[in-house]
């Protein structure tokens, strides 16, 4: 069985516009003929990293929690699926903290990368897509620190960062909703995604 796309939602509450944004993607992949996953990160349930390095000489580099939470099969995902998509709000010029926990705990991959193993080493490179929603309507950073984050994050597991739509003034929940040039732009990126995936083949 093909292994699907995976399209990570990552804000802490549901419904609003980066849950849309999700649902926008999804919908451009099915207009393509596709389908793909789609994980609301908030709703999952692991621990955060504490630091203790025992990843850098554990076998396959392992988290401590590897099997005492969802973190870890959530990380299979990326490094299984042909192709993902994240979509987050803006708090305070960064990530949200559930996003970023699992940030933190992908530590593990960053010494698989890094190290002997073979377990990331060995996989293809595969995109990633971005929508970073940010209720203020300015800000020149607004968005650095975030992508810079998520880039770093993906790249080890063998997963390039591609187009960020990054959209700012976007805060009351039916917002995104009433841009239709903003609506539009997300279906288009989600049908885009899944053609290149399949022409890749």
């Amino acid at each position: 069985m093909k292994q699907l796309p995976v399209i990570f939602a990552c804000s802490h509450h549901r419904k609003g516009n980066s849950d849309y944004a999700a649902a926008l993607f999804l919908e451009g992949i099915r207009k393509a003929g596709g389908d793909a996953e789609l994980i609301y990160l908030g709703d999952m349930d692991f621990k955060h990293c504490t630091g203790c390095l025992k990843c850098r000489t554990a076998d396959n580099h392992r988290c401590i929690f590897a099997r005492k939470d969802e973190a870890q099969d959530l990380y299979n995902k990326i490094m299984t699926a042909p192709f993902t998509f994240f979509t987050a709000p803006i708090y305070f010029y960064h990530l949200p903290s559930r996003l970023k926990t699992f940030i933190d705990r992908g530590q593990w991959a960053f010494e698989a990368k890094t190290g002997s193993s073979q377990l990331i080493n060995s996989l293809p490179v595969r995109p990633a897509y971005s929508c970073l929603v940010a209720g203020r309507p300015k800000g020149e950073k607004l968005f650095e620190g975030a992508e810079l984050s998520l880039r770093f994050f993906l790249k080890f597991f063998k997963s390039e960062l591609h187009s960020v739509m990054t959209f700012k003034g976007i805060d009351s929940p039916q917002d995104l909703q009433n841009d239709q040039g903003k609506c539009t732009e997300l279906i288009e990126a989600g049908n885009k995604a899944w053609k290149r995936s399949v022409k890749s083949e």
